[in-house]
């Protein structure tokens, strides 16, 4: 089987990470290739819950699991969500690119100050230090996978590094830290040694092998969290296009599927533009039935109707030639559905999202109102079987995007997907 890209198409939280564990088991590898802790992934199976933020999401099929070099790593939370799926049987097959940067405590701080002192213009930050780890890295400040896992390295880079990061905190912020340099290097030092064992070249292995394996590779995030072609400033430090997933995991590119992800409706979480957004109970209703909180965050997610110029811009620039659809049972109880299919722009019609994000706010969501089918599709086994409206539903994105949607999820459970 060949390899393949997933993707999601909005702004995260479009269900990627059932999606991978569904699939999974057609493939050799599954390789994450981007974010940090940020984005979390949850797979539910057998009425479990498994919440996940940096082991790839084929850990519970028994793949070979590769973090890449485009994934910045807090070793502590690794640990934790390690030590939380061994705890409960299952057994990890994992290995980490030694490029892999590690977010340090200095890097959540800076976060958290940055974050107060933009006030109103904040970007809805969760404080994890994601983005100013990547920063580090870009301005060759970081501390890397294999660093930590050598003590004399490690506590040679924190020295160097702390005293900047500890004035930028206190001088720069105003913001009192009681950081202790040489308990930072005795944490860190500790953490190094527990996950050595799992270090070795992810580029290299998957360079050897994507001739002869199946490697399905899991792009975090979501493609308008993408920090060039997203809603910037409100985006993500990490690329999150399909097409990052080359230089981020170091292999030359070539001509992959790519699977797009999309929700039956649209959801983001933070600040920013959502251009469909629904105000009222109709929205609170959506984000109950769905369960629309973060699963890193816990934060209520803002809910919108499916933005169809949104979409269009996100399948071309993915490339995408399949999707998978999730979702679709939240929305049984809705007697009818909007989707915007255009945007009314200065008295002109706009069928995708625009390149500028100043001319967004003058951009009016126009509706086309669709039949809801008000039955409950929570044991629905083939396509066939769903109510008239649902296929109604599905067939009119299908002509919508003009990609073909391979994949129906209509439950949390493993289980709960169509597959057409």
């Amino acid at each position: 089987m060949k390899s393949v890209i997933v993707v999601g198409l909005q702004w995260g939280d479009e269900g990627k990470g059932k999606i991978i564990d569904a699939l999974a088991p057609g493939f050799d590898y599954v390789v994450r290739s981007n974010g940090g802790n940020n984005a979390g992934h949850t797979v539910v199976v057998d009425g479990i819950k498994y919440p996940l933020s940096l082991v790839p999401s084929g850990v519970l099929q028994g793949k070979k699991l590769l973090i890449a070099q485009g994934v910045v790593i807090t070793p502590n939370v690794l640990l934790d969500e390690i030590a939380m799926l061994t705890g409960r049987g299952i057994v990890i097959h994992l290995t980490i690119d030694p490029r892999c940067h590690i977010v340090m405590p200095y890097h959540q701080l800076l976060d958290a100050a940055n974050e107060q002192w933009k006030g109103k213009l904040a970007t809805g930050s969760l404080h994890l230090g994601i983005g100013y780890c990547y920063e580090d890295r870009n301005n060759r400040h970081g501390i890397r996978m294999e660093d930590l896992i050598r003590p004399n390295v490690l506590a040679e880079k924190v020295r160097l590094f702390f005293p900047l990061k500890k004035a930028m905190i206190e001088k720069a912020y105003g913001m009192k830290t009681n950081m202790n340099v040489d308990e930072m290097i005795k944490t860190y030092s500790a953490y190094g040694k527990r996950l050595a064992i799992y270090v070795d070249d992810v580029a290299r292995l998957v360079g050897k092998d994507i001739d002869r394996r199946a490697f399905l590779f899991e792009q975090a995030h979501g493609t308008m969290l993408d920090p060039v072609f997203g809603t910037y400033p409100y985006t993500v430090a990490p690329p999150t296009i399909a097409s990052s997933v080359f230089s981020s995991v170091g292999i030359p590119s070539r001509e992959l599927p790519v699977l797009g992800v999309v929700k039956a409706y649209t959801t983001r979480v933070g600040n920013g533009p959502l251009p469909t957004e629904i105000q009222g109970n109709i929205g609170d209703q959506i984000r109950a039935e769905g369960a629309e909180f973060g699963t890193v965050s816990k934060r209520p997610r803002r809910v919108g109707w499916l933005d169809l110029p949104q979409l269009k811009f996100a399948v071309r620039v993915n490339g995408c030639t399949a999707l998978a659809l999730t979702k679709l049972d939240v929305l049984d109880s809705l007697s009818s559905l909007d989707a915007c299919t255009y945007y009314s722009y200065k008295g002109t019609r706009l069928r995708e999202f625009p390149s500028e994000m100043n001319t967004l706010p003058q951009c009016k969501p126009v509706y086309k109102r669709l039949r809801g089918w008000c039955k409950d599709i929570g044991n629905i086994k083939t396509f066939t079987a769903l109510p008239a409206e649902a296929k109604s539903y599905i067939q009119f994105i299908e002509s919508e995007l003009e990609v073909p949607i391979r994949y129906i999820s209509y439950g949390a459970e493993r289980g709960a997907l169509l597959c057409r």
